[in-house]
């Protein structure tokens, strides 16, 4: 950024010579007076330094406080004690004075009147305590005429300036008027280095380094650009000017208020949407967190009842089979059950028959149908086994041979049958001393038969006569 000049006399020029190196530097100007014109802080402040403005005039303060709204305006005036200052304000100037001398002296010679005004009247430590430790690169004090009171008002061990600029002339005039109050800054540790014809600097022993810069004036090689309004012929006209255009301005800058209070109510506006809208999204955040942690769950879900369903279709199964398995136990039950009572039937009709006289009555019979079936499948084992059974138990053989004295055809078929299978037929003599079995004449079977048949059943009686009749069939 190339630096313009806007003071009166090159002091911002020399200023920045010595502090370029300086990054957002802070300056002090007591008597800043207008923010443009003959201003010695304007370049500085469009270069990113910031600092303070002290100056008692209302116009002029409120016209800093509109151009610098980030710099300090105090709106006071300096002298060597606290309290009030009467004075002498000369609009559209910048020769307003405490001193009556001066004030009376501008009226007689250029015209300008004034009007007396009090302000609050403050020493340079008491307004600048609070910059105590800070690093202020340049202080600069124009007060017309009143700058030896304002030094007398200083403490250098709060306020230590890297630089300083303190006009030295009468106001209007080449005479110089610093000899009273030089003393006060060369004793508090700073070297006179430079005079402009209007203003003294001075350099704080600190900073030797600072010296050079003030060798030679202004010059082409500071490249400063002027401005056009540090004219002093043109002074009286450039503020006019520049009221006007303050004035517009202030117009203009009313209107940018107004938009910018719109800008700021629609910014609210739609800061409040998206912080609705921020809510809302929130809120569908937690909602699709929701729905996600919902649906896990019906996916866990749907999984356990697919498990379930196929747990449920086995278990099925498995009732199918034990239905079966019990209806197959039923049915063998069942079975089992018809086939006891069946057997329970058949015992008891069994039992019946044989605690029935019929079944007594045809055990013999029934003993020989057993022996002719024997001896039909196997006539030489069958006839041995009996007569082996006949000789060996008495009993029986009595029995035997009764049997065979009442069926004469019985016994010439057990003959037969003896004599085929091999067997020696002893000699059976019959009871009473008759002849031998083979000479014995047959006796009549029809007699027994009649004894027996009148306590038979039919059925049994159709089995004896079967009986006799195959008996007489294997006899012949």
């Amino acid at each position: 950024m190339s630096f313009v000049s806007y003071a009166q006399n090159f002091e911002d020029v020399m200023l920045w010579r010595a502090l370029k190196h300086v990054e957002n530097g802070l300056y002090v100007d007591v008597g800043a007076q207008h923010p443009l014109v003959d201003s010695v802080s304007k370049a500085f402040y469009e270069q990113g330094w910031r600092g303070v403005h002290v100056e008692p005039v209302q116009a002029y303060a409120d016209m800093l406080r509109q151009d610098r709204p980030d710099d300090t305006v105090l709106q006071v005036a300096l002298a060597d004690t606290d309290g009030v200052l009467e004075l002498n304000v000369i609009p559209e100037t910048g020769l307003s004075t405490a001193v009556d001398e001066y004030a009376e002296r501008h009226l007689a010679e250029h015209g300008f009147a004034h009007t007396t005004v009090r302000v609050p009247m403050l020493t340079l430590k008491s307004a600048l305590q609070w910059l105590e430790g800070k690093q202020v690169h340049w202080l600069k004090i124009d007060v017309e005429g009143l700058e030896e009171k304002v030094l007398r008002g200083w403490d250098p061990a709060v306020l230590r300036p890297w630089v300083m600029v303190v006009e030295a002339t009468v106001p209007t005039s080449t005479e110089t008027d610093y000899v009273r109050w030089e003393p006060l800054v060369t004793g508090a540790g700073y070297r006179f280095v430079y005079f402009d014809g209007l203003n003294r600097f001075y350099v704080a022993n600190e900073h030797p380094e600072l010296l050079d810069a003030f060798a030679v004036p202004p010059n082409v090689f500071d490249a400063a650009r002027l401005s056009g309004l540090a004219s002093s012929e043109l002074c009286r006209g450039v503020m006019i000017r520049h009221d006007a255009d303050m004035a517009r301005l202030h117009e203009q800058a009313g209107e940018t208020e107004q938009r910018l209070a719109a800008a700021e109510h629609a910014l609210a506006l739609a800061q409040q949407q998206a912080a609705t809208l921020g809510q809302q999204a929130q809120a569908a955040e937690r909602m699709l967190a929701a729905e996600r942690e919902l649906s896990a769950q019906l996916r866990t879900e749907v999984a356990g009842l697919r498990e379930y369903a196929r747990l449920h279709a086995h278990i099925e199964w498995m009732q199918a089979q034990a239905d079966a398995s019990t209806r197959r136990a039923e049915e063998r039950e069942r079975t089992a059950a018809e086939a006891h009572a069946s057997a329970e039937q058949l015992r008891q009709a069994l039992h019946h028959m044989h605690a029935s006289t019929s079944w007594r009555v045809t055990a013999p019979l029934r003993g020989s149908a057993d022996l002719a079936r024997a001896m039909l499948r196997s006539p030489r084992r069958a006839v041995r086994a009996a007569l082996g059974r006949a000789v060996a138990n008495p009993a029986v053989k009595a029995r035997a041979l009764r049997l065979l004295a009442a069926a004469p055809g019985l016994e010439k078929g057990i003959r037969k049958l003896a004599i085929r299978a091999g067997l020696g037929v002893s000699p059976v003599v019959r009871h009473g001393g008759r002849a031998p079995l083979e000479a014995a004449a047959p006796a009549p079977v029809h007699a027994l038969d009649q004894r027996v048949l009148r306590e038979l059943s039919p059925r049994a009686t159709r089995i004896l006569a079967e009986i006799h009749k195959a008996i007489d069939n294997k006899g012949q």
